[in-house]
Protein backbone atom coordinates (compact mmCIF):
# COMPACT_ATOMS: atom_id res chain seq x y z
CA UNK A 1 0.00 0.00 0.00
CA UNK A 2 1.42 3.67 -0.81
CA UNK A 3 0.85 6.40 1.14
CA UNK A 4 1.90 10.04 0.38
CA UNK A 5 3.04 12.49 3.03
CA UNK A 6 2.23 16.03 2.55
CA UNK A 7 4.09 18.41 4.59
CA UNK A 8 3.99 22.14 4.70
CA UNK A 9 7.77 23.44 3.22
CA UNK A 10 7.67 26.55 0.55
CA UNK A 11 7.51 25.68 -3.19
CA UNK A 12 5.20 22.66 -2.29
CA UNK A 13 5.18 20.47 -5.55
CA UNK A 14 2.73 17.53 -5.85
CA UNK A 15 2.50 14.72 -8.65
CA UNK A 16 -0.41 15.34 -10.82
CA UNK A 17 -2.46 11.98 -8.89
CA UNK A 18 -2.22 10.98 -5.70
CA UNK A 19 -3.25 7.66 -5.15
CA UNK A 20 -3.29 5.59 -2.00
CA UNK A 21 -3.49 7.04 1.87
CA UNK A 22 -2.58 10.54 1.79
CA UNK A 23 -1.85 12.32 5.20
CA UNK A 24 -1.49 16.38 5.39
CA UNK A 25 0.62 17.62 7.53
CA UNK A 26 0.83 20.46 9.67
CA UNK A 27 0.48 23.33 6.97
CA UNK A 28 0.85 20.49 4.03
CA UNK A 29 -2.94 19.73 5.62
CA UNK A 30 -4.00 23.49 4.51
CA UNK A 31 -2.15 23.19 1.58
CA UNK A 32 -4.30 19.99 0.07
CA UNK A 33 -7.66 21.96 1.16
CA UNK A 34 -6.29 25.09 -0.91
CA UNK A 35 -5.46 23.20 -3.99
CA UNK A 36 -8.91 20.61 -3.89
CA UNK A 37 -6.89 17.68 -3.14
CA UNK A 38 -9.16 15.01 -1.19
CA UNK A 39 -6.69 13.47 1.47
CA UNK A 40 -7.46 11.34 4.64
CA UNK A 41 -5.95 12.58 7.75
CA UNK A 42 -4.33 15.62 9.08
CA UNK A 43 -1.62 15.11 11.30
CA UNK A 44 0.70 17.91 13.60
CA UNK A 45 1.06 20.27 16.26
CA UNK A 46 -0.44 22.94 14.11
CA UNK A 47 2.10 25.51 15.11
CA UNK A 48 2.54 26.85 11.71
CA UNK A 49 -0.86 27.57 11.16
CA UNK A 50 -3.11 30.17 12.60
CA UNK A 51 -6.12 29.70 14.77
CA UNK A 52 -8.60 30.54 11.73
CA UNK A 53 -6.38 27.95 9.40
CA UNK A 54 -6.44 25.35 11.76
CA UNK A 55 -10.56 25.47 11.56
CA UNK A 56 -10.59 25.38 7.96
CA UNK A 57 -8.83 22.42 8.26
CA UNK A 58 -11.23 20.69 11.03
CA UNK A 59 -13.87 21.96 8.91
CA UNK A 60 -12.49 20.35 5.66
CA UNK A 61 -11.42 17.14 7.25
CA UNK A 62 -12.81 13.98 9.10
CA UNK A 63 -9.86 12.70 10.89
CA UNK A 64 -7.87 15.30 12.62
CA UNK A 65 -4.61 14.05 15.26
CA UNK A 66 -3.43 17.40 17.31
CA UNK A 67 -0.36 16.28 18.61
CA UNK A 68 1.39 18.02 21.44
CA UNK A 69 3.98 20.57 20.43
CA UNK A 70 6.68 19.30 23.17
CA UNK A 71 7.58 15.90 21.96
CA UNK A 72 10.21 13.45 21.19
CA UNK A 73 9.36 13.19 17.14
CA UNK A 74 8.43 15.36 14.37
CA UNK A 75 4.95 16.01 12.59
CA UNK A 76 6.76 14.08 9.62
CA UNK A 77 7.99 11.19 11.59
CA UNK A 78 4.10 10.64 13.35
CA UNK A 79 2.74 10.63 10.14
CA UNK A 80 5.34 7.80 8.82
CA UNK A 81 4.12 5.91 11.89
CA UNK A 82 0.82 6.21 11.16
CA UNK A 83 1.37 4.70 7.76
CA UNK A 84 3.00 2.30 8.72
CA UNK A 85 0.45 1.38 11.27
CA UNK A 86 -2.19 1.21 8.11
CA UNK A 87 0.14 -1.73 6.43
CA UNK A 88 1.88 1.08 3.88
CA UNK A 89 5.14 0.11 2.40
CA UNK A 90 5.83 2.76 0.22
CA UNK A 91 5.69 6.07 1.37
CA UNK A 92 6.51 9.44 -0.63
CA UNK A 93 7.07 12.37 1.13
CA UNK A 94 6.72 16.02 -0.58
CA UNK A 95 7.32 19.20 1.23
CA UNK A 96 9.98 18.42 3.05
CA UNK A 97 13.04 20.31 0.64
CA UNK A 98 12.16 23.42 0.22
CA UNK A 99 12.97 24.96 3.11
CA UNK A 100 14.79 24.68 6.72
CA UNK A 101 18.13 23.13 5.85
CA UNK A 102 17.65 21.19 9.58
CA UNK A 103 14.59 19.79 8.51
CA UNK A 104 15.61 18.28 5.41
CA UNK A 105 18.16 16.73 7.26
CA UNK A 106 15.79 14.98 9.83
CA UNK A 107 14.10 14.19 7.17
CA UNK A 108 17.09 12.20 5.71
CA UNK A 109 18.17 10.88 9.47
CA UNK A 110 14.23 9.52 9.27
CA UNK A 111 14.89 7.61 5.94
CA UNK A 112 17.87 6.13 7.60
CA UNK A 113 16.21 4.62 10.33
CA UNK A 114 13.21 3.15 8.96
CA UNK A 115 15.13 1.76 5.83
CA UNK A 116 17.03 0.32 9.09
CA UNK A 117 13.87 -1.01 10.65
CA UNK A 118 12.58 -2.52 7.14
CA UNK A 119 15.67 -4.61 7.06
CA UNK A 120 15.36 -6.36 10.39
CA UNK A 121 12.52 -7.79 10.48
CA UNK A 122 12.60 -7.81 6.49
CA UNK A 123 9.59 -6.15 5.54
CA UNK A 124 10.74 -3.90 2.15
CA UNK A 125 9.54 -0.85 3.26
CA UNK A 126 10.48 2.17 0.78
CA UNK A 127 10.91 6.10 1.56
CA UNK A 128 11.15 8.37 -1.08
CA UNK A 129 11.68 12.20 -1.15
CA UNK A 130 9.96 13.94 -3.96
CA UNK A 131 10.23 17.41 -5.27
CA UNK A 132 9.86 18.73 -8.73
CA UNK A 133 13.44 18.10 -10.05
CA UNK A 134 14.60 15.00 -7.14
CA UNK A 135 13.68 12.21 -6.01
CA UNK A 136 15.52 10.92 -3.00
CA UNK A 137 15.86 7.70 -1.01
CA UNK A 138 17.97 5.17 0.66
CA UNK A 139 18.97 1.46 -0.01
CA UNK A 140 19.76 -1.23 2.02
CA UNK A 141 23.03 -3.82 1.51
CA UNK A 142 21.44 -6.22 -1.78
CA UNK A 143 21.28 -5.65 -5.12
CA UNK A 144 18.54 -3.31 -6.49
CA UNK A 145 17.42 -1.96 -10.18
CA UNK A 146 16.41 1.44 -10.38
CA UNK A 147 13.89 2.92 -12.38
CA UNK A 148 14.79 5.98 -14.74
CA UNK A 149 12.14 8.58 -15.91
CA UNK A 150 12.70 11.94 -16.61
CA UNK A 151 15.41 12.65 -14.36
CA UNK A 152 18.94 12.73 -15.98
CA UNK A 153 21.74 12.62 -13.24
CA UNK A 154 21.77 10.11 -10.43
CA UNK A 155 23.75 10.61 -7.52
CA UNK A 156 25.44 7.67 -4.55
CA UNK A 157 26.43 8.80 -1.14
CA UNK A 158 27.71 6.34 1.93
CA UNK A 159 25.42 6.92 5.10
CA UNK A 160 26.62 6.53 8.40
CA UNK A 161 29.53 4.21 7.15
CA UNK A 162 31.41 2.67 4.31
CA UNK A 163 29.26 1.23 1.62
CA UNK A 164 31.23 -1.95 0.51
CA UNK A 165 31.89 -3.59 -2.71
CA UNK A 166 29.57 -0.80 -4.66
CA UNK A 167 29.27 -1.70 -8.27
CA UNK A 168 27.23 0.24 -10.30
CA UNK A 169 25.89 -0.51 -14.00
CA UNK A 170 23.76 1.25 -16.58
CA UNK A 171 25.45 4.36 -16.89
CA UNK A 172 27.84 6.72 -17.78
CA UNK A 173 30.89 6.39 -14.97
CA UNK A 174 30.39 2.73 -14.05
CA UNK A 175 31.71 1.64 -10.75
CA UNK A 176 33.32 -2.37 -9.88
CA UNK A 177 33.35 -3.69 -6.42
CA UNK A 178 34.27 -0.10 -5.45
CA UNK A 179 34.56 1.23 -1.66
CA UNK A 180 32.34 3.90 -0.78
CA UNK A 181 33.61 6.02 2.04
CA UNK A 182 30.86 8.96 4.17
CA UNK A 183 33.53 11.38 2.91
CA UNK A 184 33.93 10.20 -0.76
CA UNK A 185 31.91 12.75 -3.46
CA UNK A 186 33.09 10.65 -6.59
CA UNK A 187 29.57 9.20 -6.68
CA UNK A 188 27.89 12.68 -7.73
CA UNK A 189 26.05 13.39 -11.11
CA UNK A 190 26.27 10.16 -12.74
CA UNK A 191 23.85 10.36 -15.57
CA UNK A 192 22.35 7.10 -16.47
CA UNK A 193 22.59 5.40 -20.23
CA UNK A 194 20.05 2.55 -20.19
CA UNK A 195 16.13 2.88 -18.42
CA UNK A 196 17.46 0.82 -15.41
CA UNK A 197 20.59 1.16 -13.21
CA UNK A 198 21.55 -1.50 -11.51
CA UNK A 199 23.18 -1.30 -7.72
CA UNK A 200 24.82 -3.91 -5.55
CA UNK A 201 26.71 -3.50 -2.41
CA UNK A 202 27.41 -5.96 0.64
CA UNK A 203 28.05 -3.56 3.63
CA UNK A 204 26.22 -0.16 4.54
CA UNK A 205 23.29 1.99 3.57
CA UNK A 206 23.46 3.77 0.05
CA UNK A 207 21.77 7.28 -0.15
CA UNK A 208 20.44 7.60 -3.85
CA UNK A 209 19.32 11.32 -5.56
CA UNK A 210 17.79 11.13 -8.92
CA UNK A 211 17.80 15.13 -10.07
CA UNK A 212 16.93 16.98 -13.64
CA UNK A 213 18.29 20.64 -14.37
Amino acid sequence: MVAHIVCGGPDLWLPDDLVGLVIGVDRGALELIRRSIEFDIAIGDFDSVTTDEFKMIEEKVTGVVVLKKEKDVTDCEAAIQYALEQGCDVIYLYGVTGGRLDHLYAVSALMLKYTKLAVYPARGIQIYVENKKNRMFVLPIGSHTIKITDKKYISFFALERSVRALTIIGVKYPLDCYDLEVDDALCISNEAISKHVLVSFGIGYLLVIQSSD
